[in-house]
């Protein structure tokens, strides 16, 4: 692959006038390694003395790894990466590499081992069978599969007419494969719920409520009603108009507006979601906002037909569920911060406002709710089987054009594929890059093969005018009769991170588009209207402020349509397997942590297929170990979106008393467990319990079994968190200190010991009237000169000539330190240089080379 082309590249033309051109021209680096992704290579090896590429590589979430080292350039370096090479999937030819070398039985005894990665989740059908013991027909169904005809007429006692057999054995296969198939992909499927609430009277509301309005939203029905109505229930109310697109100045109109209430703000309202043209952006703004004011009172936000609570209750506002989609992503990053999301009628009259104001007093956990003239509904998530024996094949496409915006992508590219062995006629692959896009001629190769007629065409799906032009161009021959979206980008990042340009490059290509093809097709009379959706626009996902979003818009447009009489379905997808977009990305692997399987495109395909078939408008497809998900899910915040999965309930109906959030949604419990005990405790005991406490939890975020694996000093960065762990780390310490901590706190305080300090002092400042509730300064142990030896050596290159006099000066201080143990204690040992030599003595550290000194000081203080 050229880095002046950013393609592969044929070894013939690599000539003079290439070479002139490479000195010449721009190194394409980071394009060719999107285009090195894109052809699905994933693992990279630098030979070079030392690694210079592999950190950018990394950056695209690719794996990487040099041959050799600075100052390591021996046999046991290069055999450490083929080691790190095999655990990524490749086997090197050892014989080959070690000739002369003889394997070894292992010990008899078994190993003490440590793993850092999960199991593979079981598939669906063998959780679902666990507990019903083993199928006393599986004999019978293996013939089946194998199509073993003598082995089945055996099994029937028809050695005499196995010509009988011979015709119906593969169709009885191809059933059985097809019912296998389904019992998996059965209980992948879930939909979008309504349960009615208790219709009670509405509790007194009390203290300041500040009701967040655009400019023109100002004397409009909607937000009189709303005010009135928080008045009359008891409320403070205070309006602020927020105009301004600036983040920092919509918090100082926040800060100076809460400055000056007679009562404390306790709650926030806002109507922006209501302005379809511009309210996904404005309540982003407003959340940062918030965020930079310091405001912490709960965030609601007030939509109108933005969901559909019943087959009878249309959806009429699509552009507005952006924000239920962000909202939801708000309720995982910013727990304590978010209140909810409230979808009111149209006509707002005094019984709807007094529901509303009953969601926003009451002392739960709904925050998800549609206010409707029966009741106030919450929203839920339930399983939705296929209804009875399912005897068809599934949805197949009709004659004419199949259009898949995506198309030469790795989504497109599996439902091509499929489209094509089920007799598309032809298809229309639409992609940005059009036939430049790597592999396009080989799919379309491939696709001819199977029969369909395919066209690859370069579109910008989010310019109006190029989607029109493409619809025109389409031949009268194969007139458009079906419509699959897949077409999607990711750009993650915290709520309190994400820009205008994050969120405006996602809503582009998925929502923006989505809304062109319905409006270029409506008149049309398609087949299928197929939107790719996803888990993250149902639930929530942390990280992805943005793609939620996008794909909570996706469902409610699929809604909209049918509500028009048209047809749609939106799939609700689980991350797919084998090279979909968000396999590699950090949300996905949160996913992974958190219990939710990579799909099979295979098993995929034919569960969309049933979901065609079934005519659904709106379905979710994942695999979801619920024993897993439901923790993590509520782990920073209560919510009964899980009520009505069996699993879930019963997964969290086992989580100890001792453990679970106070009553009212609060932490108030967990703030006792942790706090009050320790009151008494000494300082340093105190300390020690809180350092336990912040590595157990981070242990879990990476995943490590104990928390003993998480270094104190080591920077958060180098531990393996990044801006998506971070926010899943503030949440679980946010829930089991009880305090309110502010999105950037692992930023802020960077290691396991700064945060230590950071929360100790918000915890027990004062409680001994001692003016340094850490104790450290007092106990004088020298921790702030070894901060800040810590920083001078991090800071200094590897190969800097100070390193040498710095490490002679360690020596003798570490030498001090191991005689002065020695004296005090004989039984006391400290690490070792080489774990395999017995304790370190001052004789070690004199013999230690630089490199061992600083490998030991790395080890044992987390200094590098």
């Amino acid at each position: 692959y050229s880095t002046v082309t950013a393609t592969p590249i044929d070894g013939d033309t690599l000539d003079a006038e290439y070479w002139y051109r490479n000195l010449r021209e721009p190194v394409r680096f980071h394009d060719t390694l999107h285009t090195l992704q894109a052809d699905g290579h994933t693992l990279y090896l630098e030979t070079s003395p030392h690694p210079v590429l592999t950190t950018a590589i990394q950056e695209t979430n690719a794996h990487a790894t040099g041959t050799l080292r600075r100052n390591h350039g021996d046999t046991q370096q290069l055999l450490t990466t083929l080691a790190t090479l095999w655990t990524h999937g490749l086997t090197p030819n050892w014989p080959t590499i070690l000739p002369h070398s003889t394997p070894t039985n292992l010990p008899t005894y078994p190993f003490q081992r440590h793993r850092y990665w999960l199991d593979a989740a079981a598939p669906a059908r063998s959780r679902a069978n666990a507990t019903t013991g083993p199928d006393p027909h599986t004999g019978f169904w293996e013939a089946v599969e194998r199509e073993d005809l003598e082995g089945l007429a055996r099994t029937l006692r028809l050695e005499e007419s196995q010509a009988e057999l011979t015709t119906l054995l593969p169709a009885l296969s191809a059933w059985h494969r097809r019912q296998s198939v389904a019992s998996t992909t059965d209980a992948w499927r879930y939909r979008e719920g309504w349960r009615p609430l208790p219709d009670t009277t509405a509790p007194a509301l009390s203290g300041t409520w500040l009701v967040v309005l655009a400019p023109d939203q100002k004397g409009r029905a909607p937000y009189e009603a709303i005010a009135t109505a928080l008045s009359r229930h008891g409320a403070t109310v205070e309006t602020a108009v927020v105009a301004p697109d600036d983040p920092r100045r919509w918090a100082d109109t926040l800060a100076a507006l809460t400055a000056h209430t007679t009562a404390p703000v306790v709650g926030v309202l806002s109507l922006l979601a209501c302005d379809e043209a511009a309210g996904p952006h404005r309540t982003l703004r407003l959340i940062q906002g918030l965020e930079a004011a310091g405001l912490f009172a709960p965030l609601w936000c007030v939509t109108q037909g933005a969901v559909s609570a019943s087959d009878h209750d249309p959806l009429t506002g699509p552009a507005q569920a952006l924000v239920w989609g962000l909202g939801r992503v708000a309720a995982q990053e910013l727990a304590t911060r978010w209140g909810g999301l409230v979808d009111l009628p149209q006509e707002l009259d005094e019984r709807a406002t007094a529901r509303l104001c009953a969601v926003l007093a009451a002392d739960g956990h709904e925050d998800q709710v549609a206010v409707r003239a029966t009741g106030a509904l919450g929203r839920r998530i339930v399983r939705a089987p296929r209804l009875g024996d399912v005897l068809d094949d599934g949805w197949t496409p009709g004659p004419g054009t199949v259009l898949i915006t995506g198309g030469t992508g790795a989504l497109g590219s599996q439902v091509a594929r499929r489209l094509a062995a089920r007799g598309a006629e032809h298809l229309l692959l639409v992609s940005r890059r059009g036939d430049a896009a790597p592999g396009a001629d080989e799919l379309v190769a491939e696709l001819t093969t199977s029969g369909a007629r395919a066209t690859v065409a370069a579109c910008d799906v989010g310019d109006a005018g190029a989607l029109r032009a493409l619809l025109a161009s389409i031949p009268a021959a194969y007139p458009l009769t079906s419509v699959f979206h897949t077409a999607a980008v990711l750009d993650d990042a915290a709520i309190t991170a994400l820009t205008p340009e994050q969120v405006d490059r996602v809503l582009r290509v998925k929502a923006d588009a989505a809304w062109r093809l319905h409006e270029l097709t409506r008149d049309l009379e398609l087949s299928a209207f197929v939107l790719f959706s996803s888990l993250a626009g149902t639930v929530g996902m942390v990280g992805q402020g943005n793609y939620a979003p996008a794909n909570a818009y996706m469902d409610a447009l699929a809604r909209h349509r049918r509500a028009r009489g048209l047809v749609a379905t939106s799939v609700a997808w689980g991350s797919w397997a084998q090279g979909g977009m968000a396999e590699r990305d950090a949300v996905t692997e949160l996913r992974l942590r958190h219990g939710v399987p990579l799909l099979p495109p295979e098993s995929a395909l034919l569960a969309l297929e049933a979901a065609l078939a079934d005519d659904e408008t709106a379905l979710v497809i994942a695999d979801i170990d619920w024993d897993r998900f439901a923790h993590a899910y509520t782990a920073a915040r209560p919510s009964h979106l899980l009520d009505e999965i069996p699993e879930a309930r019963r997964a969290l109906g086992q989580v100890d008393a001792a453990t679970a959030p106070a009553p009212g949604g609060g932490t108030g419990g967990t703030v006792a467990a942790l706090r009050d005990p320790l009151a008494d405790a000494k300082p340093e005991e105190r300390e020690r319990r809180l350092l336990d406490a912040v590595r157990g939890q981070v242990a879990a975020v990476l995943g490590h079994d104990s928390a003993e694996a998480v270094g104190t000093r080591r920077p958060f960065l180098e531990l393996g968190l990044d801006s998506v762990t971070a926010v899943e780390l503030r949440n679980r310490l946010g829930n089991v200190t009880g305090l309110r901590l502010p999105a950037t706190v692992i930023f802020d305080f960077p290691t396991v010991t700064e945060l230590v300090d950071y929360l100790y002092a918000q915890l027990f400042t004062g409680i001994d009237g001692d003016p340094n509730p850490t104790g450290r300064a007092a106990t004088g142990d020298g921790t702030p000169e070894l901060d800040r030896l810590e920083q001078l050596v991090v800071s200094l290159p590897s190969d800097a000539p100070a390193r040498s006099e710095i490490a002679d000066r360690l020596r003798r201080l570490l030498r001090s330190a191991v005689d002065a143990v020695d004296a005090v204690d004989s039984v006391a040992t400290v690490d070792t240089v080489d774990t395999t030599d017995g304790p370190v003595t001052s004789d070690d550290l004199e013999a230690a080379t630089n490199d061992e000194l600083f490998d030991y000081i790395e080890k044992e203080f987390g200094i590098s």
